[in-house]
């Protein structure tokens, strides 16, 4: 949770995914998206997207809020992070959703973020 203000969501992209072990050897690459709501705090992570258009209009819409951006959009693996303080975020794409999540925290960090990390239900992925 970003502080007490602040509470995340997560839902994962449903339609049209390709398999867990990845698109084989179709050449098929996967897209996703963070959006946020800056009035709700609400985020989302969508990936395994067939195109950036489907990741970008997924995240907004399960981000809950009429006013969710996307804020990342990622064909790697995606991350958001939030400060245990105050209201600040990070997001960052990375080769590995490790990668990912440290330069989400970092990210958050160096907007004033404090105590920065991974959010519950809110885990970095990979498309």
């Amino acid at each position: 949770m970003f502080g007490k203000h602040i509470a995340l969501s997560t839902l994962a992209a449903s339609a049209l995914l390709l398999s867990a072990c990845g698109g084989g050897s179709s050449g098929l690459s996967t897209r996703g998206a963070i959006a946020v709501s800056e009035s709700t705090g609400k985020a989302a992570l969508v990936w395994n997207a067939v195109d950036q258009n489907e990741a970008n209009d997924a995240a907004r819409s399960k981000c809950g809020g009429g006013d969710c951006q996307v804020v990342l959009q990622f064909s790697q693996c995606g991350a958001i992070s939030g400060s245990a303080t105050n209201a600040v975020y990070g997001v960052a794409e990375g080769v590995s959703a490790e990668a990912a999540q440290q330069a989400a925290n970092e990210s958050c960090q160096a907007k004033g973020g404090q105590s920065c990390s991974a959010q519950p239900n809110l885990t970095a992925q990979c498309n």
